[in-house]
């Protein structure tokens, strides 16, 4: 039974509310401006404090944390420079629709801070944050407190999901509790659907047309839209190609078609009717001007459901019908309400033999291109997942940081769970590495917080170059510190590869016809994150060949059931240009 205490300050009446809200982890790093919260923390019992080494990999941790669990995360983080240090890892949340509360210390001019000649004087923490989040505030009065976190919480939740951004100020935090009630609010969220006219337009060109297709990006986010995805393909005979940022649609499906560029605009071919499931494009990108386009989204501007998306949002804009909507009830409604006669019924059964057909070649062609890797016994995307897949336990999860061997690595590894598969779609470099240990503790909360250790390990792969940039040393020792089991993997090439097509393409490509590759060199000296992950005590494993890769995996798997992190760094050959 938690221990009683008497509540003397604002900072614990904040802490207990977070906590009657159904919180059980704060992400956060320490800084003097925060204090009094953490005071508060240490007497809450029934909220662990999860320590990071820097601003950037707390948030990054609440955000793998907010979309595993699919609520809202919770960050703590120090006054106006803390607030600066976590800007791109706020970005890479908004992209991913994460739901999270970010609560920054505050200290204004004129206030008693207890002596504290070492205060940073900023009330501009909202001018900094402001374009990548929903809703941000000044906490101002005890009085507004309440209410401020009611409107945080309930605005992270409301599609599309995000950030509410808070600032507390610290002369509030420290001032004496006077006995008022601590209440929380109940939320209901009500689905946005198309009118019956739109549903059935919707449903009559899906029966009418020959060959329709479905594309997804963010979809999969919404961990229960994914059922509802599965039925409506095979209701009318659509086959789905994936731009994986969740696991939107499972690879095993029939319907499955396979994955799709991140940056440009996929192929149609003969499709005649293109279905797009929370799946922008970025300016300067169109789809074929002959296609007939019905784009589902959750916001007008779709600027979160893209790569990079940045203020402007999705370039497709000419569709023959645009549906800012939840994507999950109204997919729901329209099979619901579309009535299908023997005839429909008879060309859907033909166009669902032939996405079978075309799954079925996928699959096998994806099989025959890991098989040549691994009988060549190289080390490419296709062999490593290969290898990966077949280590593979159930309950395992995957954050794909990786850029350059993205897809490779996701057609290979097989996941079909909703909540197993993400990602970092803002491009926004290094935030895997703390969204890996947010998503650990979103998977294995009950047993983290019992200390039964039999816990679902986490992947975390991705490039050195995205891990050097994501504080990588600041995941490591946190994952170390409170023992979670998470597994990374680096794809150590000594170069940030993925910039050469920019190189290649410039006006006069002095560079390309040189051969010059010292603006993404990061060799010599190779980092060795291998032995950078010793220096925290964690197992590590430099390997070069199919066979060390398979063996270190297998050794990583059995140590993060226990809540013992792993590293392996796979040296691959220097990325060099033809």
């Amino acid at each position: 039974m938690e221990k009683y205490y008497e509540i003397k300050t604002l900072a614990q009446v904040l802490i207990k509310s977070l906590k009657l809200y159904g919180n059980n982890f704060i992400f956060g790093t320490t800084g003097a401006g925060m204090a009094e919260i953490q005071d508060a923390i240490s007497v809450e019992k029934g909220i662990k404090w999860i320590q990071a080494l820097h601003e950037f990999t707390a948030i990054s941790s609440a955000e793998g944390y907010a979309l595993a669990k699919n609520r809202t995360g919770i960050a703590l983080i120090d006054r106006i420079v803390g607030t600066q240090n976590s800007i791109g890892a706020l970005y890479s949340s908004y992209l991913n629709m994460a739901p999270l509360l970010v609560l920054a210390s505050r200290d204004i001019p004129g206030t008693h801070l207890l002596n504290d000649p070492t205060s940073h004087y900023s009330s501009k923490h909202l001018d900094i944050i402001e374009p990548w989040v929903k809703w941000a505030n000044n906490s101002q009065s005890e009085e507004m407190m309440e209410e401020d976190l009611s409107k945080a919480f309930f605005i992270t939740q409301l599609e599309p999901k995000g950030i509410s951004f808070l600032t507390l100020r610290h002369d509030l935090m420290q001032k004496p509790y006077d006995g008022m009630a601590i209440r929380t609010k109940k939320f209901y969220y009500n689905k946005r659907l198309p009118d019956m006219d739109t549903v059935k337009i919707i449903g009559d060109k899906i029966l009418t047309s020959n060959n329709p297709e479905i594309f997804v990006s963010h979809a999969g986010r919404n961990m229960e839209y994914v059922d509802t995805m599965i039925k409506f393909a095979d209701k009318f005979g659509i086959g789905v190609k994936e731009r994986r940022y969740f696991m939107s649609f499972p690879l095993e499906n029939p319907m499955h078609l396979g994955f799709v560029p991140r940056m440009y605009v996929p192929e149609t071919n003969n499709d005649d009717l293109l279905l797009l499931f929370e799946f922008g494009i970025l300016p300067g990108n169109a789809f074929p001007v002959d296609k007939d386009i019905i784009d589902f989204s959750t916001e007008f501007v779709r600027r979160r459901d893209i790569y990079s998306g940045g203020d402007y949002g999705s370039s497709n804009l000419f569709n023959s019908i645009d549906i800012e909507c939840d994507l999950g009830p109204t997919l729901e409604l329209i099979m619901k309400k579309t009535e299908i006669n023997h005839i429909e019924n008879e060309a859907i059964e033909n166009r669902r033999a032939s996405v079978r057909e075309k799954h079925e070649k996928l699959m096998k062609d994806i099989e025959t291109m890991a098989a040549g890797d691994i009988e060549k016994g190289i080390l490419t995307d296709n062999s490593i997942g290969y290898v990966l897949n077949e280590e593979w336990k159930e309950g395992m999860a995957l954050v794909n940081g990786s850029i350059k061997s993205y897809n490779g690595l996701n057609q290979q590894i097989n996941l079909n769970t909703p909540g197993t598969f993400f990602s970092n779609p803002s491009g926004h470099l290094g935030s895997p590495v703390g969204m890996a240990y947010g998503t650990f503790l979103a998977r294995n909360e009950e047993e983290y917080l019992s200390g039964v250790k039999n816990y679902k390990p986490v992947v975390c792969i991705t490039g050195d170059g995205d891990a050097i940039f994501g504080n990588i040393t600041s995941a490591l020792w946190s994952v170390k510190h409170y023992g979670l089991g998470v597994i990374y993997i680096i794809l150590n090439n000594g170069s940030w590869a993925i910039e050469w097509p920019y190189f290649e393409n410039t006006t006069e490509k002095y560079i390309k016809n040189s051969k010059d590759t010292q603006f993404i060199d990061l060799d010599n000296p190779r980092i060795d994150f291998a032995t950078m992950a010793k220096g925290f005590s964690i197992d590590s494993y430099s390997v070069k060949d199919i066979s060390e890769l398979r063996d270190a995996f297998r050794k990583a798997i059995d140590s993060a059931v226990k809540g013992n992190p792993s590293l392996i760094d796979i040296v691959l050959p220097k990325f060099n240009v033809n």
